[in-house]
C-alpha cells in the first residue's frame, strides 16, 4: 500500500497580549481612556508573564499615561490635578 509514515504537524499556538497591550494603551491616551488603560495594563502584565518584556513594557507606560490624561481616572484616584497659572492664562 503506501509505505510512508504519518506526519506530526506542531503549530504554536502565540498568544499577542503585547501587541493587544500597546493598541489598546494608544488608543486609551486620545479616547476612552477610562475603559481602555485598564484593559492595556492587565493585557501589559500578561504579556510580561509570556516574555514579551519589550511590548508589554510600552503597552504599560501607554496605559499609565493613559491613566494620567483621563480627568475620569484621576478623579477616582483622588489625584489632583496640576495646573499652572501665569499670568492669568492656566496652563
Amino acid at each position: 500500500m503506501n509505505d510512508q509514515k504519518p506526519q506530526i504537524i506542531i503549530k504554536e499556538y502565540v498568544r499577542n497580549y503585547g501587541s493587544l497591550s500597546i493598541i489598546f494603551g494608544f488608543i486609551g491616551v486620545f479616547f476612552l481612556s477610562f475603559l481602555l488603560s485598564p484593559i492595556a495594563f492587565i493585557f501589559g502584565i500578561l504579556a510580561l508573564t509570556n516574555k514579551e518584556y519589550i511590548a508589554g513594557l510600552v503597552g504599560i507606560i501607554l496605559s499609565i499615561l493613559g491613566v494620567l490624561t483621563s480627568p475620569l481616572l484621576m478623579a477616582l484616584i483622588s489625584m489632583p490635578a496640576v495646573t499652572y497659572i501665569h499670568n492669568g492664562v492656566m496652563l
